[in-house]
């Protein structure tokens, strides 16, 4: 059996997007684990990535999906960002957005968008 195969990976991945500022990867992946009862998260990283999804994140995303059997996608978009210097109501609405074309894509995964604050928390959008 190569890794990845066999029931110890059924519901034990979920997928992260997130920005490659690392202030927000951990609590990124810890919500991940926490909101979908997970062991590993799957992080998906781009400068500002809800700014513009693009078809090389999709195959990432497919790739988590496809051989973890990832159960779910956080979407992340986070205070402060330098690649993506918007108000915050217009980056959490990106965020949304993101969340809704990864819905449409991903219909076999739950997705959720969430915002991760300058303090490290995480809340639900």
């Amino acid at each position: 059996m190569k890794s990845g195969d066999g029931p110890e990976n059924a519901a034990t991945y979920a997928t992260a997007i997130c920005c490659i500022d690392g202030r927000v990867q951990q609590p990124v992946a810890d919500f991940g684990r926490q909101h979908f009862g997970v062991r590993y998260v799957d992080m998906v990283t781009k400068p500002g990535p809800v700014a513009n999804m693009s078809d090389e994140m999709n195959a990432y995303i497919k790739i988590s999906i496809r051989a973890h059997q990832s159960c779910g996608i956080v979407v992340s978009a986070h205070a402060d960002c330098a690649a993506n210097p918007i108000d915050d109501d217009i980056h959490k609405e990106q965020c949304r957005n993101a969340a809704t074309l990864l819905r449409e894509t991903w219909t076999e995964a739950k997705v959720v968008p969430v915002w991760v604050c300058l303090d490290s928390q995480v809340e639900l959008l």
